[in-house]
């Protein structure tokens, strides 16, 4: 257990500020081409407002190549995550991973595996739920 949390701090601000900045590219470039398509123009002659129009259009019909991104990333943030622990110093699984698999303890290799493994599941899974949830097209029956 840590005694320090302010000793945190910068361990999170390196994983949080990498994928927020890869997924605000993402975001930008999604953006910039939801606003050509017709239903943007169409929105705009009906004469909903400028909220309206990137809250339920653009916000929604943008976001889903991020989560494919999100959804595809969970597992990659966890293997980055090692690079930061040995970074800063922090005792975490991916150092425990390294450890154990440098000293052949392979029952740790296992389960981090496994722990990763679920990850990617888990980050699919999702993907698909908010896939649901931010188009109406997609049903799984």
């Amino acid at each position: 257990m840590l005694s320090d949390p302010a000793g945190l701090v910068l361990p999170i601000a390196t994983l949080t500020l990498v994928t927020c900045a890869l997924f605000s590219r993402y975001m930008r470039s999604s953006a910039i081409e939801s606003l050509a398509q017709d239903y943007i123009r169409t929105a705009r002659a009906k004469g909903l407002g400028q909220f309206a129009i990137l809250s339920r259009h653009l916000l929604r019909n943008s976001l889903i190549p991020v989560v494919t991104l999100v959804g595809i990333s969970l597992p990659g943030i966890l293997t980055f995550g090692l690079i930061v622990e040995e970074l800063f110093n922090f005792p975490g699984v991916g150092l425990a991973y390294f450890n154990a698999a440098v000293n052949g303890d392979y029952p740790v290799v296992f389960g981090v595996t496994v722990l990763v493994a679920l990850a990617t599941v888990a980050g699919n899974l999702f993907a698909d739920i908010a896939y649901a949830i931010l188009d109406p097209r997609v049903r799984y029956d």
